[in-house]
């Protein structure tokens, strides 16, 4: 399952699902942690995309 899959997941979860304090307390920190990855992941990617193009030129 992809990062974005459990993302997608979780998010309907937490829409959708009765949870008790301490379950919706795990899953919303799951999904922040997952949404961080993400962001970290573009981040990188988009680096990686500069620095190959600043190769190119």
């Amino acid at each position: 399952m992809t990062t974005i899959d459990q993302i997608n997941e979780l998010r309907a979860e937490l829409t959708n699902c009765d949870f008790s304090k301490g379950e919706r307390q795990d899953a919303e920190a799951e999904l922040e942690k997952l949404e961080a990855q993400v962001a970290a992941e573009e981040l990188q990617l988009e680096q990686n995309m500069a620095a190959w193009n600043a190769d190119l030129e």
